[in-house]
């Protein structure tokens, strides 16, 4: 499906009264930089990427040409969007900004705040999903009507928010740029959290590209299916029941009558002890 075209149209026109004809509509002025806190539904995290620091030597050369544009709140000033301007003029020395002064709801500066990230794409994967979930949650956005606002597809929302279900070691992979938002999204399909930071190795000492990746994910649900519909031997099963009741611990038997394993499962230290001293007092 297309992508929508909403993004493309700019915060202008998806909030016309906020953002359009600044200039016209309102005046820009001047204030301290102390004057200014930042956004509280603000979804980026980072601030201290590389493009941050290329718009602090701009700003250190041409000062800041697009206003920040605030709402009053109970002490100066709260950013609505350009808290990246702001923070760079921080950076840069500067003691005072230029600000157009708005009226927004607390929604619309979550909104707007979420849509001039994506705009400029400077969100990672996982803040762009907090900042879905929030909002949804909030302010009770359908991810239909978040789809609307942002311009991308409602399976393309919901599929981002699922990103934060992935382990830690995984996220914290995707926020260092070692895997894509499309790695990520493969690895949703396993069947458990060992599978999937097994299946995060693999993909990091081989360099796996999204396709391989899903090659792999595909060759890993299969396994486990293969085994399903392979029929255990009648004997095999009743000997597991049989020893498993004799030593009071689950056995497992893994292959055939002629070949294979046995696997005795233990939890802890006292019970490996006592499996030890049964295998090995029948040994003497």
């Amino acid at each position: 499906m297309a992508q929508k075209n909403a993004l493309g149209k700019g915060l202008g026109a998806i909030f016309p009264d906020l953002i359009n004809d600044l200039d016209k509509k309102k005046p820009v002025l001047s204030c301290g930089i102390e004057e200014l806190r930042p956004n509280r539904y603000q979804p980026r995290k980072n601030f201290n990427d590389s493009k941050q620091k290329q718009l602090v030597a701009s700003i250190k050369t041409s000062g800041i040409i697009q206003p920040i544009i605030v709402r009053k709140s109970d002490k100066g000033y709260e950013i609505i969007a350009g808290e990246r301007r702001w923070r760079a003029a921080q950076a840069a020395g500067l003691k005072d900004v230029p600000i157009v002064i708005r009226e927004a709801t607390d929604m619309e500066t979550a909104e707007i705040s979420l849509i001039e990230n994506i705009q400029r794409e400077e969100l990672n994967p996982l803040e762009e999903a907090a900042a879905y979930v929030t909002l949804s949650e909030k302010f009770n956005i359908s991810q239909e009507e978040i789809s609307n606002r942002v311009g991308k597809d409602r399976s393309t929302i919901s599929n981002t928010i699922r990103l934060l279900k992935l382990p830690a070691k995984i996220k914290a992979a995707l926020v260092e740029e070692k895997i894509s938002a499309g790695h990520a999204r493969c690895l949703l399909a396993c069947a458990s959290t060992e599978e999937q930071i097994a299946a995060l190795d693999v993909i990091l000492n081989k360099e796996l590209n999204v396709r391989e990746t899903e090659r792999l994910i595909s060759k890993m649900k299969k396994r486990p299916t293969d085994k399903k519909h392979g029929s255990k031997d009648r004997f095999l099963t009743d000997l597991e029941k049989a020893l498993t009741a004799k030593i009071i611990a689950k056995v497992q038997i893994k292959g055939s009558s002629k070949k294979g394993v046995i696997e005795i499962r233990y939890t802890s230290m006292d019970e490996l002890n006592r499996l030890s001293g049964l295998i090995l007092d029948d040994l003497k």
